[in-house]
């Protein structure tokens, strides 16, 4: 009789790409929604360095280029985990169908030339992808799978499609049962902004501008576009951009800021609603900014034009996210002013 072990487990929007961060966040996601939490410091933006990562070689090496990593999203979902490195495929389905008999989702690393739900690479192109395996069905036997990338739900893949593509790694993840672990504490609304604004200013001890670190991007963006173009031809066919990547991930994080801004804005008053909507205006900026380096891509495109075009829009992102996080401050400096005036009135009385 056959079975399937369904999870029901979908990709979070804010993901478009196949990416290890990604599929690990709505795996989190599956168990709770602290996993957000993890994005709390997204709006830090880390000095850009000259030359990005050396990549993708082994699972987790995809997520060092930005400042969340797959690790923080499992430490705040309280989430432990695996990862099994150069398993033969038939021990790897083993221990999937093991995992989803607890109605644990996996997460595998596989060739995207073996992945039905991607139609430019199924059959196409080799490249690295990471994926979630939710379901197993004997009678078919079909995988289904799970992937930020096309918002992919429960899509089925062969067995034999599984076997050919795996690369050898793969993640099992379960809500941890240590009693000794401390539970970590949930920053408020007021402190996730203020943090924010804080390091952003570079207020903090050894904090960096991230506004000098956009500027730099800004700057840079010619010599840093011709290194990762150098290093993709470099890796070969199927290779991610460095520079489209590290785009990317702005986006992805931030967006997941947002929304956790959203699950903690309790009062929505006119101050906070303005500031929510400044971060917003910034992923919808970053998100063209990016749109356009992809267009540096498609043939006959001018990519200096392109280039000077984003350098100018991240120019004026930059400003916003300062005024952003100026007005942070200013709140804050008024609500101290508002708690003496309140405390000298109550001492009065």
């Amino acid at each position: 009789m056959p079975h399937s072990y369904r999870i029901q487990l979908k990709p979070l929007p804010g993901f478009e790409w196949s990416s290890l961060t990604g599929n690990v966040a709505s795996a989190a996601a599956y168990v709770g929604s602290d996993y957000m939490y993890a994005f709390a410091d997204a709006w830090s933006f880390s000095c850009l360095k000259e030359q990005a990562s050396s990549g993708f070689a082994a699972l987790g090496q995809e997520s060092v280029l930005y400042n969340t990593s797959y690790e923080q999203i499992l430490d705040w979902s309280r989430i432990d985990y695996r990862v099994s490195n150069y398993l033969p495929a038939e021990e790897a389905l083993a221990l999937i169908r093991l995992e989803l008999a607890q109605k644990r989702p996996v997460l595998v690393k596989g060739d995207s030339f073996y992945c039905g739900w991607f139609p430019e690479n199924y059959g196409q192109q080799h490249s690295s992808n990471f994926y979630l395996i939710t379901g197993y069905d004997d009678l078919t036997h079909q995988l289904f799978c799970t992937d930020v990338a096309y918002m992919t739900h429960h899509y089925p893949q062969s067995v034999s499609d599984f076997s050919l593509g795996f690369a050898g790694e793969l993640m099992t993840m379960w809500p941890t049962h240590d009693q000794y672990r401390p539970i970590v504490q949930q920053p408020s609304l007021d402190e996730i902004l203020v943090r924010s604004a804080e390091r952003n200013l570079a207020q903090k001890q050894e904090a960096c501008p991230m506004f000098e670190s956009m500027l730099q991007l800004a700057n840079k963006l010619p010599e840093l576009d011709r290194l990762a173009v150098e290093q993709q031809q470099h890796d070969g066919p199927g290779s991610m951009n460095r520079l489209s990547l590290e785009l990317l991930y702005i986006v992805q994080s931030r967006m997941q800021f947002v929304r956790l801004l959203d699950k903690l804005c309790v009062e929505q008053n006119q101050a906070m609603c303005q500031l929510v909507e400044g971060f917003a205006q910034s992923v919808r900026s970053w998100s063209l900014i990016r749109s356009a380096y992809l267009h540096t891509f498609e043939p006959r495109s001018s990519r200096e034009r392109i280039l000077d075009s984003m350098a100018t829009e991240i120019h004026v992102t930059a400003a916003l996210e300062r005024e952003i996080s100026q007005s942070i401050m200013h709140i804050r400096r008024l609500q101290h002013v508002s708690d003496r005036f309140q405390q000298r009135m109550l001492g009065e009385s």
